[in-house]
């Protein structure tokens, strides 16, 4: 108790300097906070996106698709399969998807596209493509009452062969026993923009797809989502687990990170060249609090040259220094938490809205919201604090070295 009263005590001497220094490490704990929120909060929105869309948080695949994506291997798409997937615990949704090549003709022309068997009711309720809809409707999982199944085409598709909602569109591939495959249907929507992820892609009804690669019962993967993106590689070993207690089986899981393993890295590089900036502000920071308790040292060279010659240990005086600088980067984090605290929980909220909207994986993202987690105030409180202690030391240091007699010759 004494220390700290001594330390309160001696960060109260010079005010001005006190304050100065406190401003410095409120500032960087406002911008850590801050810059954190924002640059974690504005990735999770990426890849939350991204895989709730595009690749599932896991995907169950034949042991060697990823290496080698082929139309001859596939997954069971069986109504059993899935009401066994559902069962475990950690799975929230799963959806069968086909993909492969074709080659699309309209009334006079042809283009390569990539079409996409998606069951209609689950895709519905596990990606955003209901919502990339520009233009027509969503299709039905049935054919019409002319017999045909219902498709809905990317916009760089209906750019190039020059059709719309309503017009029919013929495609054209291989099917998996080796057969010609071809067939008619009906466009009746379309989807995305002309340059966007989903520009060449063709959205077939499971049934179809399956009949059209001569598939039945059979998908490429089972794009699979848990509650949150972060337990992704949990989810991928849960379903290794199940994998692993099928009979004859020769599936695996892997996780968005390994199935997008381009995606994840550039992401990755990209947060981590974020933390340049973290560092210049924590060096900053640094000198700002090396300056005031060296000077405060040096001020008080002959008072510590006293209490040494009349029996205060090194330790003492060591501790009391660092107790003082522990005390100030405290008041200051805690004063930073009560401002940034509703300033994050806004940019959480509300969010900043881009000048320029941003389209990703054919949605729109107009605003850039920040994280809101406890790691996100206390995560730069323990930089801010760590590395005033240690920046603490080398004054403390000096202090408890100093000689009583040299000491006192500055009073």
């Amino acid at each position: 108790m004494l220390m700290l009263k001594l330390a309160f005590r001696n960060i109260l001497r010079n005010k001005r300097r006190t304050i100065l220094t406190m401003l410095s490490m409120f500032g960087g704990y406002t911008l850590l906070v801050l810059s954190i929120s924002v640059q974690n909060g504005s990735y999770d929105q990426v890849i939350k996106f991204f895989t709730k869309d595009s690749t599932g948080h896991a995907q169950i695949v034949d042991q060697t698709y990823l290496d080698r994506p082929t139309l001859y291997k596939s997954v069971p798409a069986t109504d059993q399969f899935y009401q066994q997937l559902m069962a475990l615990d950690s799975v929230t949704h799963a959806v069968p998807r086909i993909v492969s090549g074709a080659l699309a003709y309209g009334e006079a022309k042809s283009f390569p596209v990539q079409v996409l068997g998606v069951d209609v009711e689950k895709e519905a309720s596990t990606s955003f493509l209901t919502e990339k809809i520009n233009q027509g409707r969503y299709f039905s999982a049935n054919p019409n009452n002319e017999g045909y199944y219902e498709v809905m085409v990317g916009g760089a598709v209906a750019r190039q062969l020059s059709v719309s909602v309503g017009d029919e569109l013929i495609l054209i591939s291989q099917g998996s026993d080796g057969s010609l495959a071809n067939d008619l249907y009906q466009i009746v929507g379309l989807v995305g923009a002309t340059d966007g992820a989903d520009a060449r892609n063709v959205y077939l009804p499971l049934a179809a797809a399956q009949d059209f690669y001569v598939m039945q019962d059979k998908a490429h993967y089972w794009a699979v989502l848990t509650y949150d993106f972060a337990d992704s590689d949990q989810l991928a070993q849960t379903l290794n687990t199940w994998l692993s207690n099928q009979p004859d089986t020769n599936l695996e899981a892997a996780s968005w990170k390994v199935v997008s393993k381009e995606f994840y890295e550039a992401m990755t590089a990209d947060i981590e060249g974020g933390y340049i900036s973290y560092y210049i502000i924590v060096i900053l920071i640094c000198i700002g609090v090396l300056n005031t308790v060296l000077m405060s040292v040096l001020e008080r060279t002959g008072e510590f040259g006293v209490l040494k010659a009349i029996g205060t240990s090194p330790k003492r005086i060591f501790s009391l220094i660092v107790l003082e600088t522990l005390m100030l980067a405290v008041f200051s984090c805690v004063a930073g938490f009560i401002v940034s605290l509703p300033i994050n929980y806004y940019l959480a909220k509300v969010g900043i809205t881009l000048p320029d909207p941003v389209e990703f994986s054919g949605i729109t993202m107009s605003h850039m919201q920040g994280l809101w987690n406890i790691s996100v105030f206390t995560d730069p409180a323990l930089i801010i604090i760590g590395s005033a202690a240690f920046i603490s030391l080398f004054p403390a240091r000096r202090a408890a070295k100093i000689v009583p007699v040299e000491a006192m010759r500055s009073l």
